[in-house]
């Protein structure tokens, strides 16, 4: 289970959660590419199956992607053989949109149990969790709220972001907009500490 990058190294990763999304994430991929910066997408199974082009959009431009489950249960919710299927039918659904193997994951919200352990292990994925939680998936937050959030971003970090919202507390936060709004800060305070982006692999 792996949370962070090398942390003698100047590299940090951006990961966005939840997707894909039909209006929120080619306009998080558009604004990716407007600032020269790339990042890893974990996509929920059943919405890469619905919007495969958007999947092949983000590798086309150079991002990564991940599984993260078929249809994001609350893993602590679920007994062990439907967790089992809901990992590997998440990451075939990612892997037939993406037409290539895809090897990482991360569960939803991060939840990490016995359970969850060996689920992750029959469907054989490289977990990734992330150092940094900025909020965004909170209803109603602002984009300086999320730049503010990342106060500590140093090398190594890996930074939770959101192009959708599964199971969100409030409907405002399925609105992505603040995300969007909040990149140009995110990169600007990388770039003023020496940091590069890079994907997880």
């Amino acid at each position: 289970m792996r949370h962070h990058l090398d942390r003698t190294g100047d590299v940090v990763a951006l990961t966005f959660d939840d997707g894909p999304d039909p209006d929120h994430t080619p306009a998080i991929l558009d604004e990716l590419a407007r600032l020269g910066v790339v990042a890893t997408f974990f996509l929920v199974g059943r919405r890469a199956s619905t919007h495969p082009d958007i999947v092949r959009r983000i590798l086309d431009e150079g991002h990564a992607v991940g599984s993260h489950s078929d249809s994001h249960p609350e893993p602590w919710r679920v007994s062990l053989r439907p967790l089992v299927l809901e990992y590997r039918r998440g990451r075939v659904h990612v892997e037939q949109a993406a037409r290539r193997p895809v090897p990482l994951f991360r569960p939803p919200k991060g939840h990490v149990n016995v359970s969850g352990a060996v689920a992750m292990r029959a469907a054989r994925v490289q977990p990734w969790l992330w150092t940094i939680d900025p909020g965004d998936w909170r209803p109603a937050v602002r984009a300086d709220e999320i730049v503010a959030g990342l106060a500590g971003l140093r090398g190594g970090d890996v930074v939770l972001l959101h192009d959708a919202i599964e199971g969100p507390l409030a409907p405002s936060a399925l609105d992505r907009a603040a995300t969007r709004a909040a990149l140009p800060g995110i990169v600007g305070l990388a770039r003023e500490r020496h940091l590069r982006f890079g994907i997880l692999g």
